[in-house]
């Protein structure tokens, strides 16, 4: 094709080099294909912290003393909103704040504590199977309450290497403030059925008050024990609890922190 051009000019026109390609520069917007995000909801946010935590839905509903099932059908559910007693809860188990949850807003959001790093080689993630099964939850209140223990593990936690080869390890999370400041509402802790409960150590009472009932489990500071009683202690309100023996299945001890680190 020839590059020769016949112009018409007028008085004002410009000219046209000879040769010069028919094209046009175009500017855009700076930013202009950027897409926008889709604004996140409550429902992303409590995904983000379980991610976050290690947790799934059955454990985060226990940790929180929700129903097994509550979180699971928040998150399958995007046109419902938790209440003002679940929003608490929730923003409890996950460590993060209500505020957070419902905006997404970072000046909400707890800072993470400033730790100083120990001159000692801590374990490699894969030397830490996550492989000890949370059975349920275990009571703070005073022996009967809202606390379950399932057959089937609701989850699973990482072994701490001093636990390598423990075998039976369970851990529960504790429901009700009666073991404050001992133990907190979503505390995770680690029983040990073989090892023997000495008196004055934090025990787990798993009980059935009939034959065909579920079994339930409280936890306390082990006292006494005679042929009809079991007695644990209660920190808040301070009490003393008689468990009646022909009712209690198994007592297992709780593993303090000395225990589960090797101190």
């Amino acid at each position: 094709m020839s590059c020769s051009l016949s112009v018409m000019a007028s008085e004002n026109a410009e000219s046209v080099p000879h040769c010069q390609p028919n094209s046009f520069g175009m500017t855009f917007p700076q930013g202009a294909d950027k897409i926008p995000h889709m604004s996140e909801t409550i429902h992303d946010r409590i995904r983000e912290r379980m991610a976050e935590l290690g947790l799934n839905p059955s454990s985060t509903s226990l940790k929180a003393g929700l129903s097994r099932e509550a979180v699971r059908k928040l998150l399958g559910n995007e046109e419902q909103m938790p209440g003002g007693k679940t929003l608490t809860a929730l923003a409890r188990a996950l460590d993060t704040t209500e505020q957070w949850l419902l905006s997404g807003d970072n000046a909400t959001r707890p800072a993470k504590p400033e730790l100083r790093s120990a001159d000692v080689e801590m374990p490699l993630r894969h030397e830490m199977p996550k492989d000890v099964p949370v059975m349920g939850t275990a009571a703070g209140s005073h022996l009967r309450g809202a606390f379950q223990l399932y057959p089937d593990p609701v989850d699973y936690v990482r072994r701490p290497p001093t636990l390598i080869n423990a075998k039976n390890i369970y851990s529960l999370y504790i429901e009700g403030e009666s073991m404050v400041p001992q133990y907190h509402p979503g505390d995770l802790v680690f029983v040990h059925p073989d090892k023997p409960p000495r008196f004055g150590d934090p025990v787990v009472i798993q009980s059935q008050l009939s034959a065909e009932g579920a079994l339930e489990a409280t936890i306390g500071i082990f006292l006494r024990r005679n042929t009809e009683f079991v007695t644990i202690q209660k920190h808040n309100p301070s009490a003393e609890i008689d468990i009646p023996r022909e009712t209690i299945a198994h007592m297992h001890k709780v593993l303090t922190p000395n225990e589960i680190y090797g101190v």
